[in-house]
Order: structure tokens, then C-alpha cells, then sequence
């Protein structure tokens, strides 16, 4: 009865796997993750050299794994059994009872080269160049880290880039301490909050040369508490209580002249309020460029070479500045040339340590 038991048990099991596999191969392959924000993987190209250089299989393996059916489904299951197991993580992200903490890359090998670029772009372009990184969720609640992980290396990174940046032609705006202070980022997402944007915006006042306004000009509006962050959304922890988004609003944001790639939006896209991507609530998500300009009065321009963390400190920098913001994840004409033409003097560097780190983009500042 045993044997019989284990064979029809044999039977079932391979029976739903190669039921999900038909599905799996019949089903259109998806483009883009809305719970993961982020373009998922395609079909590699097949050559003879991708293959036996192990190329195509480890491209094919990520494919497989991405339009796998009932794929955000097994993710969950994953997650939560991980938790039962006592392991406390999953794809990645830390679950503690504060925020779920995606794990830092501790070794920034690029943030030297990084730097280089930076001061040439500085030096050949005669501008004034002031870089202001943003902490990682795990340096902001760090202190709610298993007390098995190594805590003391997340502040590795940031040594190395106080040293390597001593002697640069730029100023290093020092926002680390202000925003870990503060624990102003979102519980389920990789960003800072409206406050946190706010705090930085008042810190940057003293490098870029403005008094910054006090919070009680802002009216605090809260348009969401359904908010399923990034960090949340990749690692299947899709039972943490969601987040909040507030709004810093004050008289005439509504009245800017603002575009994204010569197209007309505004500082807030409602409309994504009601999709998974709420945080592109600002600015209406990613783009090669935004300008944001007073229609009421000329105003220096700053130059901001971003990621998405400038999207929600963009409001408040347009009270003293018109704005350009570039992403270079997308816009890869010269930004020298850019500069020239607008007669743009001041630059600001916004973007998350971990980029800096990692990316290699910033090499398009080296095109004339």
C-alpha cells in the first residue's frame, strides 16, 4: 500500500511540475515585473561561442527563472518558508521587525575610478561640482540588524569614500550622518521618505548656497498608506505592513513649467497612486531628463545628475533653482555640451552610495 501511496505521489508531483512547465512555454513571455519594478529577462540569443563559453546557459537559467508561471506566487512561499527556517532572508533582503533591509554590496571597487571621472568633469569643464550620496536602508537601520551580521562593514564604503575624495576638485556633502539619524526611508523600499528628502534638502542649503525653508511652510499631505516599496516587492515579504507616502505641498508647485524627455507633466503623477509603482508618484517616474523651470521668474539653473532618490528632493530644490535633472541609466548625449549650451555653472551630484559604487554610466560625463 506504501509503494502504491508513493507512486501515485510521484505521479501528482510530476504531473504539476510539467503542467506548470507547459504553461510556462505556451504563456507570452512577460516584458517588465510590476511587483519587482524591473524589466525582466528574454530569450538569450543562441551562438555556438555563448554556449560553450557558458554565456547562454547562465542567460537561459535568468530567463527561465523570470517568466517561470506563478513565478511572484513561489516567491512568497519561498520567503515565508525562509522565515520559518529561521533565516530571516530572502532574494536578498533582510526581514527585521523595522524595515526589510536589502543586503549592501560591501565592496565598491568602482568608487575610485568614480571619483577620477568626477574630478575630470570638474576640472576640464570649469564647473562647481558638489556630490551628495545618499545612505542604503541597512546603514539607516543598521542597529536592527541580526546581531549575527557583520554591521561594522557597512561603513566600509563610506570610508573609502571619505579618503579617496580628500583631495578631489569637489565638494562631499555629508549627508550620512543627517539621514541615519533620522531613519526617514520607507520600511518596504530602497528610498528616503518626503521627510528624508526634506532633511536632505535642508542640508544641501549650506553647500549649494541657499537658506532652505522651514517645514511648518509645507502643508504634509498623506496620499497613500498602500505603498508596497521595491525591497518588499522582490523579496515575497508580502505580508509587512505597507508604507505611507506624504507630500511636502506648498503655494505654486502646480505652476512650474515642467517635462520629462519634451514631454509635458508635472511634479506629481497621481495616476500612479493607483499602479504598484507609487513612489513614481514624483516626477511620474524615470527619465532621461526633466527640466523644471519658473514661469514666473529667471532663476539660476542647476544641473542634477541623479537617480531616482532626486525625484521626491526635486520639489524642493525648485524653490530656488530652475531645474535640469539627468539620468544616465538613460540619457547618453554630452552633458558638457549640455552644460554649455544652458550656461549651466553648478552641478549636483544625487544619487545613492551603492550606485556610485557600482555604476559605470558616469564614464558619459567624459564625452565632449
Amino acid at each position: 500500500m506504501k509503494k502504491f501511496i508513493d507512486i501515485i505521489s510521484v505521479i501528482i508531483l510530476s504531473g504539476i511540475v510539467l503542467a506548470l512547465a507547459i504553461v510556462s512555454v505556451v504563456e507570452p513571455d512577460k516584458v517588465f515585473s510590476d511587483k519587482e519594478n524591473r524589466v525582466l529577462n528574454s530569450m538569450p540569443k543562441f551562438t555556438y561561442n555563448k554556449l560553450f563559453s557558458g554565456e547562454y546557459t547562465m542567460a537561459l537559467g535568468g530567463y527561465i527563472a523570470d517568466q517561470f508561471t506563478l513565478r511572484n506566487e513561489f516567491i512568497g512561499v519561498k520567503a515565508y518558508s525562509e522565515l520559518a527556517q529561521n533565516k530571516g532572508e530572502n532574494n536578498g533582503v533582510i526581514y527585521t521587525q523595522e524595515a526589510l533591509i536589502p543586503r549592501p554590496a560591501i565592496d565598491g571597487e568602482r568608487i575610485e575610478e568614480n571619483l577620477i571621472i568626477l574630478d575630470d568633469f570638474v576640472n576640464q569643464n570649469k564647473l562647481t561640482l558638489t556630490v551628495a550620496l545618499i545612505p542604503r536602508t541597512a546603514d539607516v537601520f543598521s542597529e536592527f540588524l541580526p546581531q549575527t551580521y557583520p554591521t561594522n562593514n557597512n561603513f566600509l564604503i563610506w570610508e573609502k569614500l571619505y579618503s579617496k575624495a580628500e583631495d578631489k576638485g569637489f565638494v562631499l556633502a555629508d549627508l550620512y550622518a543627517p539621514l541615519c539619524e533620522s531613519n526617514a526611508f520607507y520600511r518596504t523600499d530602497h528610498h528616503y521618505t518626503s521627510q528624508g528628502a526634506f532633511i536632505t534638502y535642508t542640508e544641501l542649503g549650506k553647500y549649494l548656497g541657499y537658506t532652505p525653508v522651514d517645514e511648518e511652510y509645507f502643508n504634509i499631505e498623506k496620499v497613500t498608506d498602500d505603498f508596497s516599496g521595491t525591497s518588499m516587492r522582490s523579496s515575497g515579504f508580502y505580508l509587512y505592513d505597507k508604507d505611507s507616502i506624504h507630500l511636502y505641498r506648498y503655494k505654486g508647485d502646480d505652476s512650474y513649467s515642467v517635462t520629462a524627455d519634451g514631454k509635458e507633466i508635472s511634479l506629481y503623477d497621481f495616476s500612479k497612486l493607483n499602479t504598484t509603482d507609487k513612489y513614481a508618484v514624483f516626477l511620474s517616474g524615470n527619465h532621461a531628463r526633466v527640466d523644471i523651470t519658473s514661469k514666473d521668474e529667471k532663476r539660476e539653473r542647476l544641473l542634477i545628475i541623479r537617480d531616482s532618490f532626486a525625484d521626491s528632493l526635486a520639489p524642493f530644490l525648485a524653490l530656488h533653482f530652475d531645474l535640469t535633472l539627468i539620468d544616465l541609466r538613460y540619457y547618453t548625449d554630452s552633458v558638457a555640451a549640455l552644460c554649455e549650451q544652458q550656461g549651466i555653472e553648478n552641478v549636483l551630484i544625487l544619487e545613492s552610495i551603492d550606485e556610485l559604487a557600482t555604476t559605470k554610466n558616469l564614464s558619459y560625463l567624459r564625452m565632449k
